[in-house]
């Protein structure tokens, strides 16, 4: 690598080596754009291999390796830097197989079953984890009983339990979009495998499972299954109990950053507080789908209680609509007569950016939270209040272009700002049609 020494070489190895997943696949995407060479292409090779060596890692660990990262809602997790250990230790220990792994990846068909030697290599690593012996066992051991006690025996089993999760995982996507009865009895063999092998596999499954799925709750669905769409009151005194107690702590903790969230600060924060209220509305999906909710069940009651404040919170926010595009679109009253007094834009003043970002914010939440509306029973609040904004609107904007036409207006162009800002409202109110419309009135006003 011309132009570095030895020295400094190393240090980037390093540095690459430590790096996040996520940090590591922007710089080869990076370096890869950029296209330069000399020492820079060096250092795409080195950021290269490194993401091919990331890659097959993952590949080979897959049962478990979306498992390694912070700790989130109770979930076992264990530290990132484990996982590497692990990997060193196996191709230290057994760097054929891992060259047979690395072969096996270049042949993949997502339709075959996963080659043998990629379980294999689990479960070598459950059995150097589990003595604890060498350098980088030793060192991953260490790395997971920091987080907790007992999470080194938990991760074991769970690699133990790789050649029963990893054809689950590879048709997971179609399992939660569809079950059957084939894909019923798959999962109900896969969980008395995994109880087979020692106490407590059982729950340790679905969490290997669910830490591949995008929504965690989604493995309620295969809960359902394996157990035939239980009652609350059997679920709850089941070992799997954790999941729905799960659910409904995910719909609480949606609950409270929606509390806190303030969708009038701006668009994205408007959409952010709509993307809580969306995964809240999810999970309670998930679990009245696949459990059998009692009103007088514990889990039924606090149900309801959570839906009805996801509800009653985010219609609070809805209504705040109003008030904010009123001050995004000020309006004056003016005196004609001593009887006749008339609503009129106010156009004396630039438009305001604060008030126009909190408008346009509640309207971002709003347009966020449309998809699941009527699931969360804020359907008919969320229609009328835009069904009145529009109206607001559509007046707000033919008062302006008469305006206009009258030669009313002290600045031409700032009526045209103000058109805009209709225009941008609307666009979410309504449709980007209807703004459209405004906007090309505008231009010929």
């Amino acid at each position: 690598m011309a132009g570095l020494t030895s020295q400094k070489i190393e240090m980037l190895r390093t540095l690459v080596s430590a790096s996040p997943d996520e940090l590591v696949r922007t710089l080869e995407l990076a370096i890869s754009a950029d296209g330069a060479g000399g020492p820079l292409a060096a250092i795409g090779a080195m950021v290269e291999a490194e993401a091919a060596e990331r890659a097959l890692r993952f590949t080979v660990l897959a049962p478990v390796a979306p498992m390694f990262g912070a700790a989130a809602d109770g979930r076992p997790t264990w530290p990132r830097a484990a996982l590497k250990s692990i990997w060193s230790a196996l191709k230290a220990e057994s760097p054929d197989l891992v060259r047979e792994a690395a072969d096996a990846c270049h042949y993949l068909d997502p339709d075959d079953p996963a080659p043998e030697i990629f379980d294999q290599l689990c479960l070598r690593a459950a059995d150097g984890l589990d003595a604890a012996e060498g350098e980088h066992y030793a060192a991953a051991a260490a790395l997971c009983e920091t987080v907790r006690p007992g999470a080194t025996a938990e991760l074991v089993l769970c690699l133990r339990m790789a050649p029963i999760v990893r054809p689950i995982v590879s048709r997971l996507t179609d399992w939660v979009q569809r079950m059957t009865d084939e894909r019923r009895a798959i999962a109900r063999l896969a969980y008395r495998d995994a109880t087979a092998l020692a106490d407590g596999a059982g729950p340790l499954l679905f969490e290997m499972l669910a830490a591949h799925m995008r929504q965690p709750a989604m493995i309620l669905r295969i809960i359902s299954a394996v157990m035939d769409h239980p009652g609350e009151r059997y679920m709850a005194d089941s070992e799997l109990a954790r999941f729905g107690e799960r659910a409904l702590e995910e719909i609480e903790g949606h609950l409270d950053r929606l509390g806190v969230m303030k969708p009038g600060a701006g668009v994205q924060a408007g959409r952010d507080a709509g993307a809580a209220v969306q995964r809240a509305i999810d999970a309670i999906g998930e679990l009245e789908q696949s459990v059998q909710l009692s009103r007088d069940g514990a889990w039924g009651r606090r149900l309801t209680k959570l839906k009805q404040s996801v509800a009653g919170t985010v219609e609070a926010r809805l209504r705040e609509i109003d008030e904010a595009a009123a001050q995004a679109l000020p309006v004056q009253k003016l005196r004609y007569s001593a009887r006749l007094i008339r609503t009129a834009p106010k156009l004396t003043d630039p438009p305001d950016e604060a008030s126009i970002n909190g408008a346009l914010g509640l309207l971002s939440f709003a347009d966020a939270v449309r998809p699941c509306a009527p699931d969360g029973g804020f359907g008919v609040v969320r229609g009328k209040v835009l069904e009145a904004l529009g109206k607001r609107i559509d007046q707000y904007v033919e008062d302006v272009l008469e305006q206009l036409r009258a030669g009313e207006v002290e600045d031409d162009e700032r009526a045209r700002e103000f058109l805009g800002v209709a225009a941008n409202l609307l666009a979410l109110a309504r449709d980007d049609k209807s703004a459209a419309i405004i906007r090309r009135r505008a231009a010929a006003a």
